[in-house]
Order: structure tokens, then sequence, then C-alpha cells
């Protein structure tokens, strides 16, 4: 609660300036915002990474997910985002990521609900918030849609970033379970800010899936390519 409360002390006292290129103003400025190309076409129909031509589905579809959809690369003023928010602990550009989300990506079908993915506790409690929740709050409102914990995870694991893929997938394994009390919805859409290898994604479906859900969808900020033509 402390590091909540400092964090949103410093949110005030600190002049606001573009997290990018630190022009004075707006968290991102519209000419960083500009940057962020959306995902180029033609691209995988389950997983939206862009290829050559249009597949239905492709090697770099998270497992267990029916559908993933992301607002941009994961590069240049968007990596500097993620990186504002989860390390400068900049809470403003939650909903400027969800702004872009939501203008660029269908909102989930009614009775679909949001979930957020989980952070590992003793990095929430470090960073006094879970950015996936302060996007999956912003989505919510925005498209009209619950939004609910049914995730918890109940081992901490060491952080994924800059872990290459094979890594990142025994980190996560069994790290997710669904809320004792707290059914899985039957549609799930799962939200976090950046799909990096699937892993994470892949594991939360993995629990929400053995909670009793029936479709479990995918939404992120930002997503890494590899190995394909975009924009």
């Amino acid at each position: 609660m402390a590091v909540t409360v400092l964090a949103r002390a410093l949110d005030l006292l600190v002049p606001a300036a573009c997290v990018a290129c630190g022009l004075p103003g707006a968290d991102l400025c519209r000419w960083c915002l500009a940057t962020m190309a959306p995902p180029s076409a033609p691209a995988c129909a389950r997983c939206g990474h862009p290829w050559a031509v249009a597949v239905g589905a492709c090697a770099e579809c998270p497992r267990r997910i029916d559908l993933a959809r992301h607002a941009t690369a994961y590069a240049g003023a968007a990596a500097a985002a993620v990186a504002g928010l989860k390390d400068a602990r900049r809470r403003g550009l939650a909903r400027e990521m969800a702004a872009l989300v939501g203008g660029r990506i269908a909102p989930p079908p009614a009775g679909a609900v949001i979930v957020p993915v989980p952070l590992a506790r003793a990095r929430e409690r470090q960073r006094g918030f879970n950015q996936a929740r302060l996007l999956a709050d912003a989505l919510g409102r925005r498209w009209g849609r619950e939004v609910r914990d049914v995730l918890v995870r109940p081992r901490d694991g060491p952080p994924q970033r800059g872990s290459a893929a094979g890594v990142r997938a025994a980190q996560v394994r069994g790290a997710f379970a669904a809320r004792p009390g707290a059914p899985a919805p039957e549609i799930a859409w799962l939200v976090d800010d950046v799909l990096t290898t699937g892993a994470t994604l892949a594991a939360c479906a993995l629990a929400l899936r053995r909670g009793g859900a029936r479709e479990v969808c995918a939404v992120t900020f930002a997503r890494a390519l590899r190995g394909a033509p975009h924009g």
C-alpha cells in the first residue's frame, strides 16, 4: 500500500513528458503515437502475426489460445511505453496504451470476461500495481465488458524479460491457477502488455480451461515479431 501511495504521489510531482522522446506534455506525444504502426496484412487469421501471405494458423500462434490480437509491434516508441509503465511506474501510459488497443481491436463478444494476467506477487508489491490489470480496467470501461481476476499466481518465478522461449515456458509451467471459488468464465479474454513467446498466455489459458473456460482469447498492447515483414 505504501508503495502504491508513493507511486501515485510521484505521478503528480514529476512533470509530464513523452516517455519515448521526452517532449513535455502527454505521456505519449502524438508524433510518437503515430510511429506505432498497426499490424500489417496479410497476417495469420488466428494470432495476427504478419506474414508474406495470409494463413489460417502459424508457428507463432500461442498454444491453447483461440484468437490473439495486438495493437502494434514491440519496438521503438511502443517498447518505450511498456518500459515507462513497468519500470518508471507511469500509470497514465496504461490509458494511452489501452486507447490504442481499443481503437484497433474489435471488442470481445457479449458475455466475454476480460481477465488480466496476474503479476508475480513480489513484483506487484515492488511496482505498486499490475500493469495488465491497469490495461484490463481501461479496456473494460471502453468496451463495456466485465473485468474479473479469476487467475492467481500461486508461486513466483524469476523475471522473464530477456529469457529465451524454452526458458520462459519452463518458468511459467504451473505458475497460474484458477482462483478458488471463482470459476473461469465460459469465454475469457486475457489481457497483457506484451506478447513475446506466448508462454505466459499459454500457461494462463491452460489454467482457465482447467477452471471451466470453453474459449480463451488474448489481447496485448504490443507483440515481439520474429521472421516476418511488418510495418
